[in-house]
């Protein structure tokens, strides 16, 4: 009698919906091998690996106790664990990055120790022994599976080896398990990924910014950027390296990015197009701006548009248990809808900075299952100068390794470039090809404001003081640290102005792209128009004040605030005097951000420049570099790595590495706001369909009416006010109409 090994169980009792398991090891075998062949084509044995790691991760699947279990047989649990096996035939051939991607394509990369106790343990090597002929009796080419040692000696290399071959395997695994349940429900396939048509993009990219172009009324900015665009189609053409593009607010950065990515994609055949920003309030800017010049609508599968709002907590996938039982074929027809928010398989991918770099670094499934994606694309690192200084070492240290072994091109894009090339910083980048070239003289041509900095002896100024410099104006746009300071500073504005309007993350996306649309409807008809935000604004968000004031910051922020002033260059004199004006104040009811690094780099402009008498020329290049090596190395060179990442990568810490790299301490918890009056009908309805239908694709188009919380915010609030919906906490409370998210309770002064 036959015996019938199986990886998935189905409904039917003749087994003719389940999935065999020599099957679905061929197809994850083949499946992985294909994803690392397409992500490095140049080192051919790295597909070996990714091949060894399909064939052998369920061998586990053999043993007598799963495949009781799966025919519904009790038994005990720990005896159907089946992902160590696997690992086990790796570890003891000495392949670590095949055993680590077996051992954590269910639970998640371990570290070191647990990678060994589970190998020695009672479901790891006895288990791969006992399985062994019955599974290459099942399936001969289980036996054929070639396995060697790892001879680099370069830890950090076989570290991002091993989280290659795990990104190939957990796709492989999910999509072949994915393409089964369709199969069985007689659902059609999905659709191949669409590849990047670059040449083709390119050419609608550049008649679009010649029609933008015609638009420009200042013939010095339009010459401006007609030259940076220029530069970066001529650089286009250079090898595969990291680049930047250093570039004054205003003088075309994005789009041209944008053609440089395609350009360069053509020439070197790479695969996708990555922008990364670091604010949800660029993505929203810049992702309509990029599909608009592409020529894609908003739902185009062309690109691909992702970030953290919307991701329903319950409809994850479970990383943290042993997918053992039939639960994990109805996840993964959760998974299927979604593939492309898990392993980015969209020609162009519009994603932040939290999404993409905790990527690099994670350990789960879902989180890692997109970096052998991420291999062979063009990565725009948009406004790169917000990198917390505690993580620039580590991250500098990766995008190294994505040029160097995984073929990708990056270019840092920012006005104000920081010291990522200190030739002191142990992980620094090295032969950085700046595209806009010093010849070019960008920031002197581009000058549009004066700023003017506080004395050492200047009295702060309170909040009744902004007001009246503000209300002296037309229009004008001050911009402070803290939310409470926002609240503050709009509620004494009020009592002097009808005109008056708030931004800061209290409101949602919807709400704040709102205001920003009513905003510039006032500035272009010449109406009375005072603005307060945070810092929020500042990372490239398209504005234009004639005035701008800033509460005293670290030099980037101020650098962007003026970003915001006389964006267009129409208040310049005739003979190019700068016309803007930004005013650098100390306020008294001000406070500081719980951010060392913020409170550091202030401190580091009033020591470095205001208390010498001699301000920091915010249109010099050199002064931009000198504070940034000053601010980098003002705790030590140790501190551009505080938490040891590097150190935790080369010991194989998965987890640890995960934990401490986090953009953002507490990046805190989507809720939805179902109280805005404005958008409530339309939010609620959203909401019920929802409940009714709880797919991913649903919970996304919650994201424009969503904040993000962090935990001790949410911990504050009124359990009677939180409706407890099933993926989304929603805030039944009050919701302003200008100033957002408004509990009754007070909160700490926060950064945005």
């Amino acid at each position: 009698m036959t015996v019938l090994f199986f990886a998935h169980s189905g409904d039917k009792s003749d087994h003719s919906d389940w999935q065999m398991l020599a099957e679905h090891l061929q197809r994850v075998a083949e499946l992985s091998r294909f994803c690392m062949a397409d992500a490095v084509p140049s080192l051919p044995k790295l597909a070996e690996l990714a091949n060894a790691a399909g064939w052998l991760h369920d061998l586990g699947k053999y043993r007598p106790e799963f495949q009781q279990m799966i025919r519904g047989i009790r038994v005990q649990k720990e005896k159907t664990w089946h992902k160590q096996a696997g690992a086990a035939k790796a570890f003891d051939v000495k392949n670590a990055p095949v055993a680590f991607a077996i051992a954590g394509h269910h639970g998640g990369l371990p570290d070191a120790t647990k990678l060994k106790d589970s190998v020695n343990g009672s479901s790891g090597r006895d288990v791969a022994n006992a399985v062994w002929s019955v599974a290459t009796a099942d399936c001969p080419d289980v036996g054929h599976v070639s396995l060697s040692p790892i001879a680099d000696k370069d830890d950090l290399a076989n570290e991002l080896l091993t989280r290659l071959v795990f990104s190939c395997l957990v796709d492989a695994d999910w999509t072949d398990t994915a393409a089964h349940a369709r199969s069985v429900e007689g659902r059609p396939e999905e659709p191949p990924a669409l590849p990047l048509e670059a040449e083709q993009l390119l050419k609608r990219v550049l008649q679009f910014i010649e029609q933008r172009a015609a638009g420009c009324r200042e013939p010095f900015v339009r010459a401006a950027r007609a030259e940076v665009l220029a530069a970066a189609l001529s650089t286009a053409d250079e090898e595969t390296g990291i680049f930047s593009l250093t570039v004054p607010t205003g003088g075309g950065k994005t789009l041209s990015a944008l053609a440089f990515a395609l350009k360069h994609a053509a020439k070197h055949g790479l695969r996708r197009v990555i922008y990364v920003a670091p604010y949800l309030s660029i993505l929203d800017q810049n992702a309509n701006v990029i599909r608009e010049a592409l020529g894609f609508e908003r739902n185009a599968s062309e690109v691909f548009e992702h970030h953290s709002l919307a991701e329903p907590v319950d409809l994850r996938a479970d990383d943290s248990r042993e997918a053992v039982t039939s639960d994990a074929e109805n996840e993964t027809r959760l998974m299927s809808a979604t593939r492309r928010a898990e392993n980015w398989d969209a020609p162009i991918v519009i994603t932040t900075s939290v999404q993409f770099f905790e990527s690099l670094f994670a350990n789960k499934p879902g989180q890692c299952r997109k970096l052998h994606n991420i291999a062979r694309s063009v990565i725009l690192l948009d406004e790169c100068q917000t990198l917390p200084p505690g993580l620039v070492a580590p991250t500098c240290g990766m995008l190294g390794q994505l040029v160097q072994r995984l073929g990708c091109s990056v270019v840092l894009c920012t006005a104000t470039q920081p010291a990522f090339q200190h030739p002191a910083m142990p992980e620094r980048l090295e032969r950085v090809h700046e595209i806009a070239r010093s010849e070019l003289r960008l920031f002197e041509r581009l000058r549009r404001v004066h700023v003017e900095w506080p004395k050492p002896d200047d009295p702060p100024l309170s909040w009744s003081d902004v007001t009246a410099r503000m209300v002296r104006e037309r229009a004008a746009l001050c911009i402070v640290n803290t939310r409470r300071a926002a609240r503050e500073l709009f509620a004494e504005l009020k009592q002097s102005s009808k005109a008056v309007f708030h931004l800061s993350t209290s409101m949602c996306p919807a709400h704040r792209l709102g205001v920003l649309a009513d905003v510039k409807r006032r500035l272009e008809a010449g109406k009375k128009c005072y603005l307060v935000s945070t810092q929020l604004i500042e990372a490239g968000v398209d504005i234009d004040f004639p005035v701008v004031l800033r509460e005293l910051a670290p030099l980037e922020a101020i650098i962007q605030a003026a970003g915001r002033c006389n964006r267009e260059g129409r208040l310049n004199s005739p003979n190019g005097e700068p016309g803007g004006r930004v005013i650098v104040f100390r306020s008294v009811e001000g406070a500081i951000p719980k951010d060392g690094w913020y409170e550091t780099g202030r401190a580091l402009l009033t020591t470095l420049f205001l208390n010498q008498d001699a301000p920091p020329n915010i249109d010099d290049p050199t002064h931009i570099q000198r504070y940034f090596s000053q601010l980098y190395w003002t705790k030590g060179p140790e501190a551009l790595d505080r938490k040891k990442i590097q150190a935790l990568r080369r010991s194989f810490n998965f987890p640890e590495v995960a934990e401490a790299y986090r953009l953002i301490n507490d990046d805190g918890v989507a809720v939805l706001v179902a109280e805005w009056a404005e958008r409530k009908a339309e939010i609620e309805e959203l909401l019920a369909e929802v409940k009714e239908n709880p797919t991913r694709a649903n919970y996304r188009r919650l994201a424009p009416f969503q904040i993000n919380l962090r935990q001790h915010e949410l911990a504050k609030l009124p359990v009677t006010a939180v409706e407890e919906v099933p993926g989304v906490p929603v805030w039944r409370g009050n919701y302003d109409a200008q100033l957002g998210f408004s509990p009754t309770i007070a909160d700490d002064a926060l950064i945005i």
